[in-house]
């Protein structure tokens, strides 16, 4: 028998247009979760590619259980049950942010590493090699943390997040007692960056080198 309703043209829009705007509705409640940077990622994950191939309402039911997750607990689990959704890389992600701030960051670096294997052409895929380098650093490993920090810059030039992590090459030679490069780095930062957002942070992080600096 066949189905009259999905082959109504009409009704087929009106199904698709209904699914967009409850996805739409998804992505202004996301942005109070996980942030602009964030954000700006998930809108592209999921209008380019989540709206073609998930229904609306397992998207609604995945955002319900990522906003209710408090734990890594029921992170993972948003990971599992709704692994084939645009929520499951950002839950992920946030997974392994949590395990971070919860100062397990050995735990904290797995998820990462797990992400990066899961989703290697992921759009968000720089938020994780990000946040391995910040693992390096929680680690103790300010040396080794610079060179990552100094490899992702370099790599992604053109993302957003590419003046924080040249801010972190600064922060980590200072930590490894390397004052003279980590002003450097700074001064050549403000050199290329004067009047932008950052520029203000980049003075502050140099004039509390210079302020801990011992007198000649």
């Amino acid at each position: 028998m066949i189905d009259k309703q999905n082959d109504d043209p009409q009704k087929k829009h009106e199904l698709e247009t209904h699914e967009v705007q409850e996805v739409l509705g998804f992505l202004k409640r996301y942005g109070k979760l996980i942030g602009t940077g964030v954000l700006a990622a998930a809108v592209t994950v999921i209008a380019s590619r989540g709206c073609a191939h998930h229904k609306a309402a397992t998207l609604a039911a995945a955002e319900q259980k990522l906003m209710a997750a408090q734990t890594p607990q029921q992170l993972e689990e948003v990971v599992n049950k709704y692994s084939s959704t645009p929520t499951a890389p950002v839950a992920l992600l946030n997974l392994a942010k949590t395990l971070f701030n919860n100062g397990d960051y050995v735990q904290s670096r797995a998820q990462y590493e797990r992400f990066l294997k899961k989703y290697k052409n992921h759009e968000m895929k720089p938020l994780a090699e990000l946040g391995l380098a910040y693992c390096t650093e929680a680690d103790g490993d300010f040396t080794g943390a610079a060179v990552q920090f100094a490899a992702f810059a370099e790599k992604h030039s053109k993302n957003y997040l590419q003046p924080q992590a040249v801010l972190s090459i600064a922060r980590c030679k200072e930590q490894a007692g390397q004052i003279d490069e980590a002003r450097i780095v700074l001064e050549d930062f403000l050199a290329e960056n004067a009047g932008t957002l950052w520029a203000g942070t980049a003075e502050g992080a140099l004039k509390a080198l210079n302020d801990a600096a011992p007198q000649k």
